[in-house]
């Protein structure tokens, strides 16, 4: 169902070191950098992937300028590659998540992809 996807990701754990590196039965795959979790999940049965990372609490007395800076990386992607920052009010976290289509890449697209995801939720 999500071959292309796997194998993405089976030649991007390879090149980590990472043997059999695949989605599981549920179409998730979870990989860490650092301290960064990088949650990997499959849309359905399209061949869109889902990337999201917590990237920090957000305190209730959260001063306005956090706000306008998290607003002002969204503004057209430019702090973001390509991602997008929102809140999770229930966790009271902010989320850096993004969709991309996995059909219309090579490894080497991903491995930027992952790239620039982690270095934006960073």
């Amino acid at each position: 169902m999500h071959e292309h996807i796997n194998r993405l990701l089976a030649d991007f754990g390879n090149a980590l070191g990472l043997d059999g590196l695949a989605l599981d039965d549920k179409g998730y795959c979870c990989l860490s950098f650092d301290e960064l979790l990088v949650n990997i999940e499959a849309v359905g049965d399209s061949t869109l992937v889902l990337l999201y990372s917590s990237v920090g609490v957000l305190p209730a007395d959260a001063a306005p300028a956090i706000y306008r800076s998290l607003l002002d990386a969204n503004y057209f992607f430019q702090g973001t590659a390509g991602a997008t920052v929102g809140l999770d009010l229930a966790a009271g976290t902010v989320v850096l998540t993004r969709v991309v289509d996995a059909a219309t890449l090579q490894v080497l697209d991903w491995e930027g992809v992952i790239q620039g995801f982690v270095e934006s939720a960073e």
